[in-house]
Order: C-alpha cells, then structure tokens, then sequence
C-alpha cells in the first residue's frame, strides 16, 4: 500500500512539473531584458582612479573620462570649456540632506562639475560579448545639477538649450565625438518635463554592429553659469530580446526589432463631477480627499476652466508651483482671484525633428560641428566631430512605436514588484509628454494594466507618474525614453503609500522630484523599470512552483526506497 502511495505522489509530481515547464508564459513584451547588467562597476562600488595622474580627475575602475578644454563648441557662441572635475563621492561625506539625491545604488556616487565656463565631457567603457544584429539598452540616472544663482535657493537656468544629455556607440577603439558614432537622441529642457535639478532616468536603445563596443555617456553646459554640474549612480547596459538584421544607420534613435504591438486600446473618459462654487472672490479652491490625483482634479475642474482634461492638468500644477505630489488636506488653487484662465495653444503634434521651435532649437539646427581646434583627453578624430544636433528625420514612411505603462503598490519600498504581496495601484497618473508638451495621459485602474500607449511617432518622449494622494514612488519617477521604429518599450512604477514624505514645493526652488526619486531603495545596478517587477513575475512564480513539485517529487522517491 505504501509503494502504491509514493508512486502516485511521484507520478502526480511529475506530470505537474511538465505540465508547469511547458505552460505558456504569455507574450513577453517586446523589449524584454534578457540579461543582467553588461556594465563593469555599474555602481561606481569598485573602486576608482586618477586619471592621466590628474588629482582632479577621480574616475570609477573600468571607466574613462572624456572633456574639452580650452575650446569652444556648438552653441556656446565662443566661449571656451574647460577641464571638470569629477569626484567619486562617499555618502558619508556627502551631507544628509543631499544623500537621498544623489546616491542611487550603494555608497558612492559619480559627482561631475565645472563653476564659471561651458563644459563638455563624457563617461566611456568598452564591453565585449555583444550579439551582431541584437538590440540593447542603456540607461543611466542623472541629476543635471546646473545652477544659474543660489540666491532664493537654486535657481535653474531659464534657458532650455543650456544643459543636454545624450549617449553614443561605435565599435572598440571608436573615439569620444568621432563620425563613426552611433548618437540618441539630444535630451534637453526643451524636451524633459524637470530637466534641471531633477533625477531622470534617460534610455536609449541601440543595435550592436560589432561583438566589442565603446559606450558613451555624454552630457553638458554650453553657458558659464555659477555651477554645471552632473550626478550619475548606477547606470546600466541590457540586452533585449529583440534582434535586428539591419543596424538602423546614422544612429537616429537606435535600431529595434519589430514587434507586434498590444490590441488597441481607448483612453481613460471625464468623469461628471458637481459644478464647483468659487469663493466671493472669483477664486476656486480644492481640498484633497483619500483617492485624489492630479488627474481626476484636473477631470474634476476642466469644464468650470474652460479646459480639457489635458489642457487642465498643467494650468493646475503651474498655479500651485508644480508640485510633483499631493497630500490629503492640501489646498490646491484650481482658479486665482479674479482671473480666466486662457487655454494652452494646441499641441497635438510637436515640431518635427530637426525643425526650429521658439527656445533653442533654431540655433541647435544651425549648428555646426566643433572645429579641428577642439581638443580632448583621447585624441581622438575630433575634426569631424558629430555636432550637438537630433539627427533630422527621413522623408520615407516610418512605422510607429509604443509604451507600455503600469504602477504598483510596492509595499516594501524595494523598487520591484512581489506579486503575492504588491498588487497594481489604481488612481495613478501617468502621462507622456513630446517636446515638453502632454501628449496624453493614463489613469490606472489597478488592474488591467499594462496599459499601452500606441501609434506613437519615432521621438523622444517622456513618461512620469504622478502617484495619488499621499503615495510616493519608489523607482524613478521620470523616464526620458526614445521610441524607435516598431519598438516597445515597457516602464514600471512603484508607488508608496507615505504621507509623511509628501514633497509639495516649488519644483523651480527645490530638488521636489529627486527627494522622492531618490527615496528608492537599494535596487543593484538600476535595472530598467520592465526587469523585474510585474513584467517577468511570471516566470518568477513558476519557477517557485517548479521548484516545490521537484521537492515532491524527491518525497516520493524516498518513500518508494523505504517501501
């Protein structure tokens, strides 16, 4: 009888460990990371070096610096950079109130800076067991710290072409601004929401077209303010599941496999609300309630401001100093004292690429490359050195993008997603903005997320949450992201319920962004939002499974040999 017992155990395991191995796991998105971190020291926790002997030049183990000095480039009208300063900083040097903005991953961070004059630099490593033909992804965190005047606190420039971002690839032994580059997009304040002072995620995907390639990672000033600076702490390389047969050439935006889309799906619809009652004075007012968002406010008072849902959202964040987020109790002025509020000018489509808009983007478009005069630490072809420009669009027909979006109740603080634990978070707000302008905006409802947004043009757009009241996030609340050709990128949000936290500051005064940003904890090296997190839990939970039927099964195994 014992015999007949264990074998039916062990067959039963065994029948229900293939059944689980061979269950279907779903379409996985069309960018699943299908790697760890390719980066050496990605952390900065592996020590560091004086580069060239240079006491002021501190660069992490396996990475190099890159600069001009003594020279002008694009866009600085003349005015010459100069050498930075890069410090591998400790956290116990840092002082507390700056700990939670610029340490991301462990106890140290990379601190980049030059006061009074333009600079330009770039971070490199070179990584090798590359796939030809296979999509990766770089991201990197970075505090654009660039200070126009302390007076009042700090002051970010009011100029949107000042500071900028971008990232480059070539083959090994390519140099740092040579034209066999492959560049991302340009990421300014012309088209990142919160560019200065702010902890963004920036993430660029490209196709490898060699099995050894340099990486850069490059950012900048072009004016002399009292401070340029950078942070960047844990920043990222991963490979996708995505394969490509032809390398996108010019390096546009990277070059991405096809994917087949999500099925469409309709956007979130207004909700009817009671007509609001101003005050004598003309002025509307609103108290936060449990379960309020920016989103549902700006539902709630679009009709009395003559808006749409859309248009709302930022007149309201605007006339309260834009706060990132909300608290129950808080008072939000929806309408001033004897005012209208005008609508926004349309922005259904942003300019396209390579076109002038008002601030900055005329002179970007002009621009030329740096001269044979530019010098910098690699000596490298720097004659012919790519200018400071998003590269123009093609005539042809493009095929469209998506981003898929979620949120989750991260419970613990951890930046991924348990699923026995940590469901998805309703109320949340999750908008995509182009060129600085919302595009459209997601409300999630806690359970039929991911939520896709499709049909987006070939650009750079930017995805931030803005979480319900008295919730803060525990990943990066700000992605600037390039959607390529057929792409789809996945972004993940964590979300805590912590009143206490709650940061409702002028976000042109103080780091209101970053101090919630860089509340997350300890994540490792900074994986992208879709490793982890509800969009590999599956395989997660069946591995678990797998794991208790082979235990059963080695129960059954025993009770067959003592039978």
């Amino acid at each position: 009888m014992k015999n007949k017992v264990a074998k039916s155990v062990l067959l039963l395991a065994v029948t229900l460990l293939v059944t689980v191995l061979s269950f279907p796991r779903g379409d996985a998105a069309a960018q699943e990371i299908v790697s760890g971190n390719l980066f050496q020291n990605p952390g900065f926790e592996g020590g560091y070096y004086n580069q060239d002997s240079i006491p002021q030049i501190a660069v992490p183990n396996n990475w190099r610096m890159h600069w001009l000095d003594g020279v002008p480039f694009d866009g600085t009208d003349g005015t010459v950079a100069y050498r930075p300063e890069t410090v591998v900083w400790y956290i116990e040097d840092a002082p507390l109130n700056e700990r939670s903005l610029f340490f991301r991953d462990g106890s140290y961070t990379l601190k980049m800076f030059k006061p009074w004059s333009p600079v330009l630099m770039a971070l490199s490593q070179e990584v090798s067991g590359l796939e030809v033909g296979r999509n990766y992804r770089i991201s990197a965190p970075i505090f654009v710290d660039i200070v126009e005047s302390y007076e009042g606190g700090k002051q970010a420039p009011d100029r949107n072409d000042s500071g900028f971002v971008r990232f480059s690839v070539g083959p090994t032994g390519s140099g740092w601004l040579s034209p066999g580059l492959t560049y991302s997009p340009l990421w300014t304040a012309a088209n990142v929401n919160g560019f200065y002072l702010n902890n963004i995620t920036y993430s660029w995907d490209f196709t490898a077209t060699a099995q050894s390639m340099i990486i850069f990672l490059e950012m900048g000033s072009r004016h002399p303010y009292v401070n340029s600076g950078f942070f960047m702490d844990g920043v990222g390389l991963y490979a996708l599941g995505t394969t490509s047969n032809v390398p996108n050439p010019g390096g546009s935006s990277g070059g991405s496999g096809s994917s087949g889309g999500a099925p469409a799906q309709t956007g979130p619809t207004a909700t009817p609300f009671p007509t609001p009652t101003p005050r004598a004075d003309g002025a509307i007012i609103h108290t936060v309630n449990t379960g309020d968002s920016f989103w549902s406010i700006a539902i709630q008072y679009a009709p009395a401001l003559g808006l749409t849902p859309e248009q709302a959202l930022p007149v309201i964040r605007e006339l309260n100093n834009n706060p990132a987020f909300i608290a129950v109790g808080q008072e939000l002025v929806i309408k001033e004292p004897g005012t209208t509020v005008a609508a926004p000018e349309a922005t259904a489509e942003a300019p396209a690429e390579g076109s002038a808009t008002e601030e900055g983007a005329t002179e970007e478009s002009a621009e030329a490359a740096p001269t044979e005069e530019v010098i910098e630490v690699e000596g490298t072809d720097s004659e012919e050195a790519a200018p400071l420009v998003e590269p123009t669009a093609t005539e042809a027909a493009v095929s469209t993008g998506t981003i898929c979006v979620a949120a989750f109740d991260d419970i613990n603080g951890d930046g991924t997603r348990d699923d026995a634990t940590e469901g998805l978070q309703a109320d949340a707000a999750i908008t995509i903005f182009r060129g600085g302008s919302t595009v459209t905006t997601h409300i999630t409802d806690g359970a039929s997320e991911p939520y896709c947004f499709e049909n987006l043009e070939p650009d750079t757009y930017q995805v931030q949450i803005f979480p319900p009241a008295d919730y803060q996030p525990t990943t990066s609340p700000s992605w600037a992201v390039s959607v390529a050709e057929g792409a789809q990128v996945s972004v993940a949000f964590g979300t805590r319920f912590d009143p206490q936290e709650t940061a409702v500051a002028d976000a042109s005064t103080s780091d209101t962004t970053t101090d919630t940003a860089a509340e997350t904890a300890d994540t490792g090296d900074a994986a992208p939002a879709e490793e982890g997190g509800f969009f590999s839990s599956i395989g997660g939970i069946v591995l678990v499974v797998a794991a208790i039927l082979v235990l059963l099964a080695g129960v059954g195994v025993v009770m067959l040999r003592r039978g």
